[in-house]
C-alpha cells in the first residue's frame, strides 16, 4: 500500500483545499470512478488502492485533525486508517458504500486513541504548518450563509478555528464532515449510525453555537 510519512509535510492543506474536497466529492457524483477503483483495490490491485489513497487522505486527515489537534498524531492515525482499509477492503460488501466505510473507521479509530490517551496533546493555533513561520495555514469553512461576505484574515481564522474546537465532539464531528468535507447529512447519518434528524439538529444547535462565539467576526 501507499507509505504515509511520518511527517505532517506529507498531508499538505494549500488554500482552497478544504472547501475543493467538498466541491470534488458533489461534482464527481454516483457514477463517479471511486467504485471502479474500489472493485480493483478489492482484488489486490494497489494502483487502484493508490489512486483510493490520494483521492482520500487529505479530506481523512482534516476530519481526524479536528479531533486530534496534532499534525503529528493526526499523521499517524491516517496511516492506520489506510493500514486498516487496506487489510479489511476484501470484506466491504458495497463499493458504493466505500467513502462512509472509510470515514467510519477514521473516525472511530481517533475516538479510541483519544480515550486511550489521558491528555491530548493540543497544538497551538498559532503555529504556521510546516518549519516556515509563514508557511500555509488551514482553511476553515466559512458559517455565516455567504462565504464571500467574509475576509479570512489570519484572526478570523484563528477565531472559526478555536470556537469549532470548543464545541462537543458530536457537533464537532458534524461541523467537520458537513461543512468542511462536503458530506450529505444523510450520508453522516449512516456514518455516525444516527438518524438524519440527529445529524440535522447538531448541525443547527453547532451553528448556533458558532455564530455566538464569532459574533465579532461573522455576520447572520
Amino acid at each position: 500500500m501507499p507509505s504515509i510519512s511520518q511527517s505532517a509535510a506529507t498531508f499538505p492543506l494549500s488554500p482552497g483545499l478544504i472547501t475543493g474536497a467538498g466541491a470534488l466529492r458533489r461534482t464527481l457524483g454516483a457514477d463517479n470512478p471511486q467504485h471502479e477503483w474500489v472493485r480493483r483495490a478489492q482484488a489486490g490491485d494497489l494502483q487502484a488502492f493508490e489512486q483510493l489513497f490520494e483521492h482520500y487522505q487529505r479530506g481523512i486527515y482534516n476530519t481526524i485533525y479536528q479531533m486530534v489537534r496534532s499534525d503529528a498524531d493526526a499523521a499517524d492515525l491516517t496511516q492506520e486508517v489506510f493500514v486498516r482499509v487496506w487489510r479489511s477492503l476484501p470484506k466491504l460488501e458495497s463499493p458504493e458504500a466505500f467513502s462512509s466505510w472509510i470515514y467510519r473507521i477514521a473516525t472511530n479509530l481517533t475516538r479510541n486513541w483519544i480515550r486511550d490517551n489521558t491528555r491530548v496533546r493540543q497544538e497551538s493555533l498559532d503555529q504556521p504548518m510546516g518549519d516556515e513561520e509563514d508557511g500555509p495555514r488551514r482553511e476553515v469553512a466559512d458559517f455565516s450563509g455567504d462565504p464571500a461576505a467574509v475576509s479570512m484574515t489570519r484572526a478570523t481564522q484563528d477565531a472559526v478555528q478555536r470556537a469549532i474546537q470548543g464545541l462537543s465532539e458530536d457537533h464537532r464531528m458534524v461541523v467537520t464532515l458537513h461543512h468542511l468535507e462536503g458530506m450529505a447529512v444523510e450520508e453522516i447519518a449512516k456514518l455516525m449510525r444516527c438518524s438524519v434528524g440527529t445529524v440535522k439538529s447538531r448541525l443547527s444547535r453547532a451553528r448556533e453555537n458558532l455564530k455566538r462565539k464569532l459574533a465579532g467576526y461573522v455576520e447572520g
